[in-house]
């Protein structure tokens, strides 16, 4: 299963945004016909149950900033193209709520989106946020949330990283925290880092959190390939993640949790 991404650059907000999330969520509705006999598209349950059933991949859609959102009246119409999970906003402030470079919290547009996300039950995304719309949208969700893609700011101390108490806070919601490969969120500098600084945030979590409530939210298409750990250069290095965790003394079970049966736990419930 892969979470596939709406982002608009900040460079074309507020004028193209949703124009280019509907381009980019029809290049989609392209690749599920031309390419059906390997991937097709999550909207529900039942979906998420056709994963086990075969060889093609399933795409959930996430959408990461919820500028294309015009107003919360308007949500319906990215429900039914298939957004299953919100981000209310990126590194920025925007009509709903306030990223990790600004320091306002939930508007009360950002509620009203909130309420419209519990009732189609989409997830709610908790990574990008700031820590006061953190606080004020983990209340306001009647879901299991998430953090798509946040390592542990013990340990590398990023505004895009999560606080012990923000990590428990989803934990105890049932939610899963997806450790993201990006340098800089990995390790202070960003420098020379490796699949042992992948499992030294994932392990914080594991230890702070419990197994249940850790994934792998990569984010391989967030930057140049440059900016992830050296042996990662595609996705299909991801199963060195699985492979290095066992030498470490990971379980098999637990393995499987982090690899992607946590946030499959989450979406079954959700969905």
């Amino acid at each position: 299963m892969v979470f596939n991404t709406i982002f608009v650059s900040t460079e074309f907000k507020p004028d193209r945004t949703l124009e280019i999330a509907r381009r980019q969520l029809s290049i989609y509705d392209r690749i599920y016909e031309e390419c059906r006999d390997d991937v097709f598209q999550i909207k529900n349950e039942r979906d998420l149950s056709d994963l086990a059933c075969g060889s093609r991949i399933g795409f959930l859609t996430l959408m990461e900033g919820a500028d294309p959102i015009e107003k919360p009246e308007n949500l319906l119409e990215f429900y039914e193209r298939g957004v299953r999970i919100i981000g209310l906003t990126w590194n920025d402030k925007n009509q709903y709520a306030s990223g990790n470079n600004t320091d306002s919290g939930l508007t009360e547009k950002g509620i009203d989106l909130l309420q419209r996300m519990n009732s189609l039950r989409i997830t709610l995304d908790l990574s990008h946020l700031n820590e006061k719309s953190f606080w004020e949208a983990i209340e306001a969700t009647n879901l299991v949330p998430i953090a798509s893609h946040s390592n542990a700011r013990s340990l590398t101390d990023h505004p895009r990283n999560l606080r012990d108490d923000q990590l428990l806070a989803i934990a105890n919601r049932g939610g899963v925290i997806g450790v993201v490969l990006y340098n800089h969120f990995l390790k202070t500098g960003g420098e020379n880092t490796t699949l042992e600084n992948i499992y030294l945030h994932a392990d914080h979590m594991v230890n702070l959190c419990g197994e249940d409530h850790v994934g792998i939210g990569s984010d391989l298409d967030g930057g140049a390939i440059n900016d992830f750990p050296q042996d990662i250069r595609n996705v299909a290095d991801l199963t060195k993640i699985a492979e290095f965790f066992l030498e470490k003394g990971y379980s098999e079970e637990r393995v499987r949790k982090i690899m992607g049966g946590n946030f499959l736990r989450v979406l079954k419930e959700n969905l």
